[in-house]
Formats: structure tokens, C-alpha cells, sequence
């Protein structure tokens, strides 16, 4: 029988699109109370800059931990009238936003730091090229590309080249009405709807693999598309998931399981597929080598650290190198005899990771799956 899963709507390109809606209309684009918190926090965010635009007091935005509000609003506050307190969790307060507000400041924007985060007072800012270093988040482009339309940008230069996750680059192209040069990312065209979420699909993808006997139809996804995270779909060939597209989305299962696959995987543009990947090395078992993951350790935690820690009691080999790691799981026979206890450290992607491993799988949070896929918990 094949399990009907209602994936997240792609959350990436929802917070594009409704900062833009309010970059060129100044209205917030209403939300579904079920969309992730994320979705919520960026929503909730932009209605209180809507409504305080302008005043002579301090408003505070909150963004909780929710990365993309705190890069893209960071650019939105710059030059938006008003005086502005950016704030988040003291995880997201570390996270890199430094490249982002040197090159606003260099616009001459003004952004100072605080000791519970950015103080920010709006102005008029223009500018026809840029150039931002993108090492640490691809974001950082994004966030100066959101504001292209107020700015007058023209032509957007990333440094270094082989800087990643740059399909999240194309994805805000693909949301933007004026066209603006990326010489390293040219845009791609791409439904612009609301998509279901590639990085939430690659728990399905996993299950398929590890549950022959069961088929899902993943609702809202489609091939191809602007979203790196498709990626999925062609790595799970390889391991012996067929992907079939259907009117609602896509048909998964396992046709021909690879036993005990080695793989070598580049992270550059889907960063967000290590965990559930790293946990089913696991559970195949599997020797599994990841490359360019060392922007891992800037997420909602430091993502290979947390890994490493909780999932060595299931491996034979976890070495970590500069800007990778290999995995090897053990047999489960040689697993501990005890249930299988996680410490998911808050992290969406550590807790649908370890929701791989079964009932008996032991989380000390879950409540962290609202950050991108809240039905899961509710699921498995």
C-alpha cells in the first residue's frame, strides 16, 4: 500500500517570497498557521516592521533562531526607515552574519552590534555592484539580492568560486522581477508556487530505503527544480530508490537495495541532507564520505560535532578531516543493548536524523521539527 506524506512547503522559497512581496509592495503576504515556525517567525517579523515603519523608537524584531529571517531582514532593516533592534536566540547571535553587515556598512548603512544584537537605523541606500564574500553562507547573496529592487543592485559578485550552497543563489533569482548579473549563478527557471520542501524528502527517501515493503507518495515535489536538495532523488537511484513522478508529486520506493554501499557525496549545494544521511550510513550499515561540510559547524548547531558525539556508539569509523568526514556503520548487532538515547541540541535536522533509527529511538526534543517539518513527529 502506498503511504500518502503531505510534505512542508518548501520553506526557503516561502521567506524569498514573502520578503519580497513586502520589498515591492510594503504588504506581509499571508501565512497558513500550519507552516513551520520559521515560516511564522519571518511572517510575524515582517508585520511588526510593517506596522512600526518609520517610528522614532526602537523596535525590536525577534527571529528567534530562524537563520534566513536574521540574514535577509538584517538587509531589509538597513534600508528600511526606522530604528531597529535585530535579536534572536544566543545560538543564532553567533551565527555568521559579519560579511553581510560589512558590505551594507560599505553602502553605508547603519549597523552597530549590541549585547543582545544588531542595532540597526534605516536610510536611503544605493548601489549598482557589489561583491560578498559567501565562504561561511550563501546567504549573505541572498539577502543583498532581496533588496535589489530598493538598492538599484545590477550586478552581484560572490567570492571565493567555489564558495556553496549557491542553488539557494539561484533560488532567490528565480523569486526576483528584475534581473541582476551573478556571474557565478546563473538564473534557473522553476515553478515558483509553493513546492513541497526536497530537504524535508530525504527522511522518506531514507525510510524507503531501510522499509522495502513500503511506498510513499511524497505530495508537492516535482523534477526539475531550483531547489539543491533534488538532489535526493538521483543519489537515492544509486542506493536503489526510484523516484516516479505522479500528479500529486512523487511515488518512492525501494526497488533493488544496495547492501552495504560505499558512496562519496559533495555537500557543496545541499548541506542540510548530512544528517538523515549520516544516521542511515548507520542503520544500512554503510561507508559513506562527505565533502565540503565545514559550514556544518555555523547551523542551529555544530552539526558534525553533534553527529560525531551521538551516533559513535552505531559506527565503526567516524573520521572527521578539514572540510569533510567518513562514516561507517556497524552492524546492529553489535549496537548497544539499551534504547537508542539522542540528544537532538534543538536541531531540526538532528532530530529527524535520529527519528530514522525507530520507536525505540529516544529524543530529548522534538519540538524542534516545527522549525521545518512540525507533522513528523506525528508521522513516524
Amino acid at each position: 500500500m502506498t503511504k500518502l506524506i503531505i510534505l512542508p512547503h518548501c520553506k526557503s522559497l516561502l521567506i524569498r517570497q514573502m520578503v519580497l512581496q513586502y520589498v515591492y509592495t510594503g504588504e506581509v503576504m499571508a501565512v497558513s498557521p500550519d507552516e513551520c515556525s520559521d515560516v511564522q517567525v519571518t511572517h510575524c517579523a515582517l508585520e511588526t516592521v510593517r506596522k512600526t515603519v518609520g517610528s522614532t523608537g526602537t523596535t525590536v524584531i525577534d527571529v528567534a533562531d530562524c537563520g534566513a529571517a536574521y540574514r535577509f531582514l538584517m538587509a531589509l532593516l538597513s534600508v528600511t526607515p526606522g530604528h531597529w533592534l535585530l535579536t534572536g536566540t544566543p545560538r543564532l547571535l553567533e551565527r555568521p552574519v559579519e560579511e553581510l553587515v560589512e558590505v551594507l556598512s560599505g553602502i553605508g548603512a547603519d549597523i552597530q552590534r549590541s549585547s543582545d544584537g544588531w542595532l540597526i537605523t534605516g536610510k536611503d541606500l544605493q548601489a549598482d555592484t557589489l561583491t560578498v564574500n559567501c565562504a561561511r553562507s550563501s546567504q549573505f547573496a541572498s539577502a543583498l539580492l532581496l533588496i535589489s529592487p530598493i538598492i538599484g543592485l545590477k550586478t552581484l559578485h560572490i567570492v571565493p568560486a567555489d564558495a556553496g550552497s549557491l542553488s539557494y543563489v539561484r533560488m532567490t533569482l528565480a523569486c526576483l522581477k528584475e534581473r541582476v548579473e551573478v556571474p557565478l549563478v546563473p538564473a534557473v527557471p522553476d515553478n515558483l508556487g509553493l513546492p513541497g520542501d526536497w530537504s524535508a524528502s530525504v527522511f522518506w527517501y531514507a525510510m524507503a530505503l531501510l522499509h522495502p515493503e513500503d511506498e510513499y507518495e511524497l505530495v508537492g515535489l516535482s523534477l526539475p527544480s531550483v531547489q539543491g536538495d533534488a538532489v535526493t532523488a538521483e543519489w537515492f537511484a544509486s542506493l536503489g530508490v526510484t523516484s516516479i513522478a505522479t500528479e500529486r508529486g512523487m511515488r518512492v520506493r525501494c526497488s533493488n537495495r544496495i547492501c552495504a554501499p560505499v558512496r562519496k557525496f559533495d555537500m557543496t549545494d545541499c548541506p542540510d541532507l548530512v544528517p538523515v544521511m549520516t544516521a542511515l550510513a548507520c542503520l544500512l550499515p554503510a561507508d559513506f564520505t562527505f565533502f565540503h561540510t565545514r559550514n556544518l559547524q555555523y547551523k542551529e548547531s555544530n552539526r558534525i560535532k553533534a553527529l560525531h558525539e551521538q551516533l559513535l556508539p552505531y559506527v565503526e569509523l567516524f573520521d572527521v578531516e578539514e572540510d569533510g568526514f567518513r562514516i561507517k556503520g556497524k552492524s546492529q548487532s553489535d549496537w548497544p543493548s539499551s534504547p537508542c538515547g539522542f540528544h537532538t541540541y534543538s536541531d531540526h535536522r538532528l532530530a529527524m536524523a535520529f527519528l530514522l533509527f525507530g520507536q525505540d529511538a529516544q529524543l530529548d526534543d522534538t519540538a524542534c521539527l516545527r522549525k521545518s517539518y512540525p507533522a513528523l513527529i506525528t508521522l513516524v
